[in-house]
């Protein structure tokens, strides 16, 4: 029987067929279809030079490969939106399609301040969508009937837009617009004659001449290591380190994580030896970049003056978009391999110094070591310390530890903090000598980590140990590595960056320089000379760089009278029996110190004040316990301080350093007082503005970074000659100098040291 078709159900067929729905998604009018082209275009270029910073150095054929594949799957996946966004009809399917398309892309490329990503990515979308669609109808001439006022209005919209996207074009291009300004810098802050030194620059060369070499895993994927007289090294299994390590990174790099490579580049003195030895570590960057080269820097000054150093290479750790699917299949957990394959080269270093024949036997002192490590290098450090003691691998008790090296100094720069926690928890470390720098325009880090781990790092008392850290305004995450330099993103994403108002590169190399090398000679040398620059960086306000410096110390000759970590009340100190009072404050409380972007790790004193009504001048007292602690005329009163007002940008010059008084007394009632300025007024927080002016607000980092002040008790005395240094019952702070502010205060205590080997 024939089977008849109702015109209604041929319209529905007809309505639904492929042709039909090809001539329903297919077709554009003249403005849409300049839209996707214009759009297109600029979204492929920025596309191709982005994928090039990814993949370029894997070669063209990886390169083309992956660009094609991520494209095409980007494609795919914004076409399925598209059709599933048809039914609203607002757009033609087929530039919702490229617009999300492009979105996407634009999105992973500029990989920067997230509300200013989304704003600039919106911004070229719709703009460049505008000039497209005007171009396009002028071309086509669908304004040829059209009247005076609408061809004036679409040819200043076209010309308008494309005068905006060539300013937005000059912005992304430039580097900032500011200048780099300090206003204080330290040979302004300090200035006394005391700070002269007679050692000399540590950022000089030194006596030795300096020869190079260095030593692979054969066979080994770095070319560049296949220099003259290279020593070889075995593998290692870091199969239980590393997750997911994928077919594609063995592909790469040529051995899977049962076959890690020992790699490094060394840079020795010429002569007998033995010499302390100095391993540093790379962090996270572009897995087919190598990062390792970076450090010729400091390999060549730290071998002339007597050191080996030796710059590892874990590049095969790093992330590799190719590789890892982009983001989408990362290698998890390498941060765990990063710290325990330093022990696994210093294990190899222990064997070469005892095998005879070899060009390092009885060269290399192993009684000390230190390691230094930048970004995840700056954690891998502290793991790399902590398996040090460890007889298990805290993840898999099954893998047996035997380290157990003299590390004596490590040096976290710009170091990341708990991306790996073993067995859940926080890193803490005991009698090792340690050093954190980081930078306030760090684009990358951009938080004070490294001040997180000073904190847990414990110095037992009357130990020759010391920790410090220094927070260097102006100095971004990549310059202390020549081989990343001054953009701490990837691509077209350092546009968004404001690079102008860096330090430059040779001056936060020299910042560097002078402050490892002056903490190794302190360190590894125990040359005390040295130590001071930790203590004051006066000390070394002839050698560093004309900016802001920020640092703390804390060494084992020191009694801890309050760290603020023993409980939550307000009014007891750590040292027991001792007390804490505050008078006329608006705010006196104890409290985790919240930093930017992190939770808070350690407690302080928070004291507001507001002079202004000229009431009661708020004071804040310590008060001994009766026992008293141990202290005499060559004792030094130690505290430390942060300021805490984030909005001293907005004031004069001369209110934001912060001045108080500071006074001892003893249990005879005399008093001896002191302005905190003697030593150093407070400085104000660092602001770094990490994001292109005048978009600035959308990061800007500014937290609370605490400053050591170190007051001599000759100087109390010098103010006032009845004060008995033996007999000390009281300190206070008394904020009589400057009219309002708020601040932190931690780790008072009292420093009794052993007379230095100091010739001035």
């Amino acid at each position: 029987m024939e089977k008849i078709i109702t015109n209604s159900q041929e319209k529905v067929i007809n309505k639904w067929s492929p042709r039909v729905l090809l001539t329903r998604i297919s077709p554009l009018n003249s403005g849409w279809k300049g839209a996707v082209i214009a759009l297109t275009l600029v979204t492929l270029c920025i596309y191709l030079v982005q994928t090039y910073y990814y993949l370029g150095s894997r070669g063209i054929m990886d390169y083309f490969t992956g660009s094609v594949l991520f494209l095409v799957a980007i494609l795919f996946g914004t076409g399925v939106i598209a059709a599933l966004l048809r039914f609203a009809k607002k757009m033609p399917s087929r530039y919702v399609w490229f617009m999300l398309a492009s979105f996407c892309i634009l999105l992973l490329s500029f990989l920067g301040p997230l509300p200013l990503t989304m704003l600039l990515i919106l911004f070229i979308i719709i703009s460049s969508s505008l000039l497209g669609a005007l171009l396009n109808r002028f071309i086509k001439g669908a304004y040829q009937e059209s009247g005076k006022w609408i061809k004036i209005t679409s040819g200043a919209g076209a010309a308008g837009t494309f005068i905006v996207l060539c300013v937005l074009g000059t912005w992304l291009i430039k580097e900032g617009s500011s200048e780099f300004v300090v206003p204080y810098p330290l040979q302004t802050i300090k200035t006394a004659e005391h700070y002269q030194m007679t050692v000399d620059n540590p950022a000089e060369p030194g006596t030795f001449d300096v020869k190079s070499i260095t030593y692979s895993s054969a066979p080994t994927y770095r070319k560049d290591l296949e220099g003259e007289g290279r020593l070889t090294t075995e593998t290692v299994d870091g199969s239980a380190f590393v997750g997911n390590w994928t077919s594609s990174r063995t592909n790469t790099f040529g051995f899977g994580p049962e076959a890690m490579p020992l790699n490094g580049m060394v840079w020795y003195p010429e002569g007998d030896g033995p010499f302390p030895l100095v391993l540093i570590v790379h962090g996270n960057h572009l897995a087919t970049d190598n990062s390792d080269p970076g450090y010729a820097y400091l390999g060549e000054l730290l071998a002339s003056r007597g050191y080996i150093l030796v710059s590892i290479d874990e590049n095969f750790l790093n992330s590799s978009p190719y590789d890892e699917l982009f983001i989408f299949n990362r290698l998890k957990d390498e941060n765990r391999a990063r710290g325990w394959l330093l022990l696994e080269h210093l294990k190899t270093w222990e064997e070469w110094t005892s095998t005879e024949g070899n060009p390092f036997y009885n060269k290399v002192d192993m009684q000390n070591i230190a390691l230094i490590g930048h970004s995840r290098g700056g954690e891998a450090i502290t793991t790399a310390a902590a398996y040090n003691e460890l007889t298990t691998y805290p993840d898999d008790a099954k893998i047996k530890f035997d380290y157990h090296f003299n590390i004596r100094s490590i040096i976290s720069i710009a170091g990341t903090d708990m991306q790996y926690k073993p067995g859940g928890q926080p890193i803490e470390l005991h009698n090792v000598n340690y050093l954190a720098l980081h930078g306030s325009h760090d684009m990358d880090v951009n938080s004070f980590m490294g001040a997180n781990q000073y904190y847990r790092t414990q110095i037992m008392k009357d130990s020759d140990f010391f920790k410090s850290y220094v927070h260097i305004y102006g100095a971004n995450h990549g310059q202390f590595n020549t081989e990343w330099g001054r953009h701490d993103s990837v691509g077209v994403g350092n546009m968004l960056f404001n690079n102008a108002e860096l330090l430059l590169g040779e001056e936060q190399l020299q910042a560097g320089e002078v402050l490892i090398s002056s903490f190794l000679e302190a360190t590894l040398k125990k040359n005390d000379q040295y130590r001071m620059v930790f203590k004051d960086l006066g000390y070394a306000s002839e050698w560093l760089p004309e900016t802001m410096y920020i640092s703390n110390y804390w060494d084992g000759d020191t009694t801890m009278i309050s760290s603020y970590e023993e409980d939550y009340d307000p009014g007891t100190t750590t040292l027991s029996g001792g007390g804490l009072e505050g008078e006329a404050f608006k705010t006196w409380k104890e409290d985790k110190v919240k930093m930017e972007l992190t939770d808070g790790q350690y407690s302080a004193a928070f004291l507001e004040w507001d002079n202004t009504d000229g009431s009661s001048t708020p004071t804040y007292e310590v008060i001994l316990p009766d026992s008293g602690v141990e202290s005499s005329e060559l004792s030094t009163l130690v505290f430390s301080m942060a300021n805490n007002d984030a909005d001293h940008h907005k004031k004069e010059k001369t209110e934001a350093l912060v001045d108080l008084t500071v006074s001892v007394e003893d249990e005879n009632g005399n008093v001896s007082r002191l302005r905190l300025s003697h030593v150093s007024p407070l400085l104000p927080m660092f602001e770094g503005v990490l994001a292109k002016r005048p978009f600035g607000f959308f990061q800007t980092i500014k937290e609370p970074v605490f400053q050591n002040f170190a007051f001599d008790m000759t100087d109390f005395i010098e103010g006032n000659s009845d004060l008995i240094p033996e007999r000390i019952s009281k300190i206070s702070f008394v904020f009589d100098q400057t009219t309002k502010g708020s601040i932190l205060i931690k780790d008072i205590g009292i420093r009794n040291e052993l007379a230095l080997n100091l010739n001035w």
